[in-house]
C-alpha cells in the first residue's frame, strides 16, 4: 500500500514538471511569435556603412558660347532705311557701312531752307536800302531807329539761318550712313527697309573679337572646390568631346537661386580661339579629386539639429528570443562635401549601420527591421 502511493506522488510530481514545462515552452513559443508578429510591423530600413574614399568635385554643363563684349550702335535721325549692307554673322571694319538711308526728305527740307535764306537776304537787302535812304532824306529819330531795328532784326534771323543750314548740311554729310564704329562681327539687325529705325533701340550689335568669347554656368557650390580664377580648362565644341578648347576660369562669384537653378557659383570662361565667332555650343566636363582619402556618407542621409549634424543608426541589441534594432543619433563632425558624398571627421566608426532608406519616417528610439 505504502509502495502504491509512493508511485502515484512519483507519477504527479512528474506530471506537474511535464505540464510546467509545457507551460512555460508554450508561453515562451507565443511570446517568441508575439516578438515576431510585432517585429512585421516595424518600419524596415536599409543601412549603409562609412565608405573610405576620396572626394570626386566634378562639374558638368552645357550652353552658347557669346560675345564677351557687345557694341550698341544706334540711328537716331529718323529717315527711313534705304540700304541693309550687313547680314548677321558678317565680319566688319571699324568704318564700314552697316546701313543707308534714304535722305531725301532731309534733302528737300535742306534745299527748302536754302532758298528760305535766299529769301531773307532779299529782305535784308530791302531793309539795308530802307535805311540809307532814311538817312539820306533826314528823316525823324523815330524813322529811323525804325528802320535801325528791323535791319539788325534781319541780320539775326539770318544767323540762326545760318547755324540751321549748317546743321542739316553736316548731319546729310554723316548720317546718311550707319557705320560700325569698331571691327567686329554683326550680331543683331534691327532694321526693315522702307520705315525709319526704333529711337533709343540699337540697330544693330556687334561683337567686340578683340575682347574674346564667353561661357557663363552655375553649378552647386561643392562642384568647384579646388577650381580657381585664372585656371586654364577644356570646353568641348558642338557635342564633340574630343573637339576641344582652351579656355580660362575668368570669375567665380555667387550665384543666387531661381526658378529653374539652386544657389551656388557662376562661373565665368574666357575663350579667345581665333576660329570661333560665338554662337557655338559648349560643355565641360571637368573633375577633381581631394587629396585624402576619408570616411564618407551620402549627403542625403546627413541630418541636423540644435546640437548639430548626425546620421541615424541601427543600435542591434540581442535577446534570448532574438535580436532587436533601435534607432540612434549618432552625432558627427562634417568635413567637405561634393555633389553626392559628405565626408565625416568624427563620430562614426567602419562597423556601424548607418540608416540610408525607410518605409518610414523614423523618431530616435523607434524599433525597426533590417
Amino acid at each position: 500500500m505504502m509502495e502504491t502511493e509512493n508511485v502515484l506522488h512519483a507519477r504527479r510530481k512528474r506530471n506537474i514538471r511535464i505540464a510546467g514545462s509545457l507551460f512555460f515552452g508554450l508561453m515562451l513559443l507565443l511570446t517568441f511569435f508575439s516578438n515576431t508578429i510585432q517585429q512585421l510591423t516595424y518600419p524596415k530600413v536599409q543601412t549603409v556603412k562609412p565608405v573610405y574614399q576620396q572626394l570626386s568635385h566634378v562639374i558638368k554643363g552645357e550652353g552658347t558660347l557669346t560675345p564677351r563684349t557687345i557694341e550698341k550702335v544706334y540711328d537716331n535721325s529718323g529717315w527711313k532705311v534705304a540700304q541693309i549692307e550687313v547680314e548677321v554673322g558678317d565680319e566688319v571694319e571699324k568704318g564700314q557701312k552697316l546701313l543707308t538711308l534714304d535722305t531725301t526728305v532731309a534733302l528737300n527740307a535742306l534745299l527748302d531752307a536754302e532758298v528760305e535764306y535766299k529769301q531773307k537776304q532779299l529782305e535784308l537787302e530791302t531793309s539795308q536800302t530802307a535805311y540809307k535812304t532814311a538817312v539820306q532824306n533826314q528823316s525823324s529819330e523815330t524813322i529811323l531807329l525804325e528802320a535801325r531795328v528791323n535791319m539788325e532784326n534781319m541780320k539775326l534771323g539770318m544767323q540762326v539761318q545760318e547755324r540751321k543750314l549748317s546743321g542739316m548740311r553736316e548731319a546729310l554729310s554723316k548720317q546718311q550712313f550707319v557705320v560700325a564704329p569698331l571691327s567686329g562681327v554683326v550680331t543683331e539687325i534691327n532694321a526693315d527697309l522702307g520705315i525709319p529705325t526704333t529711337p533709343g533701340q540699337p540697330v544693330v550689335k556687334i561683337a567686340d573679337k578683340s575682347k574674346g568669347l564667353g561661357w557663363k554656368l552655375v553649378v552647386a557650390n561643392e562642384q568647384v572646390h579646388g577650381l580657381k580664377v585664372g585656371e586654364e580648362v577644356k570646353l568641348y565644341v558642338n557635342g564633340d568631346q574630343q573637339d576641344l578648347i582652351r579656355a580660362i576660369v575668368g570669375d567665380i562669384k555667387d550665384a543666387e537661386a531661381t526658378a529653374t537653378t539652386a544657389a551656388g557659383k557662376q562661373l565665368f570662361f574666357q575663350v579667345t580661339a581665333a576660329e570661333l565667332k560665338g554662337g557655338e555650343a559648349v560643355g565641360i566636363h571637368w573633375e577633381r579629386k581631394s587629396g585624402l582619402v576619408v570616411a564618407t556618407v551620402p549627403k542625403k542621409i546627413v541630418d541636423s539639429d540644435a546640437k548639430g549634424d548626425f546620421v541615424n543608426i541601427v543600435e542591434e541589441r540581442k535577446g534570448p528570443l532574438g535580436n532587436q534594432f533601435m534607432i540612434r543619433k549618432r552625432y558627427v563632425k562634417l568635413g567637405e562635401a561634393d555633389e553626392q558624398n559628405q565626408a565625416i571627421l568624427d563620430g562614426l566608426t567602419e562597423d556601424d549601420k548607418i540608416i540610408k532608406d525607410s518605409s518610414e519616417p523614423l523618431n530616435e528610439g523607434d524599433r525597426v527591421k533590417m
